[in-house]
């Protein structure tokens, strides 16, 4: 019984660690693409909400008092972030209509064309 509840906890872990891989560059364009002065993006963990939402926590600019929980939801981040910390940066369009990730590239490929 231990053995398959650990097997569970390392298949858990492992597929945790890929959905950092996946989501860690779109949560990164998100967030430097919606809000100002973003240098730098710090994953922590992944949990997971009683309904088996993963949520990735992390922080920004190397300070963890400046946190957030991007949602992934149909197996993708596409905007569902929480930023917390009074000093978390400002977002770009003060009307706080954000633009998701999916948006973000359309507007990439678009100018490369």
């Amino acid at each position: 019984m231990k053995h398959e509840i650990n097997k569970r906890e390392e298949a858990r872990e492992e597929a945790d660690n890929k959905l950092i891989a996946e989501e860690k560059p779109r949560i990164e364009k998100y967030l430097k693409y919606n809000y100002e002065n973003i240098d730098s993006v710090t994953v922590t963990e992944v949990v997971h909400n009683p309904t088996g939402i993963p949520h990735i926590m992390g922080y920004v600019n190397g300070d963890k008092k400046l946190s957030f929980d991007a949602g992934v939801y149909d197996e993708r981040f596409e905007g569902a972030l929480d930023a917390t910390g009074d000093s978390f940066p400002y977002t770009k369009d003060l009307n706080h209509n954000m633009v998701s990730v999916s948006e973000i590239e359309k507007r990439e490929q678009e100018k490369q064309e």
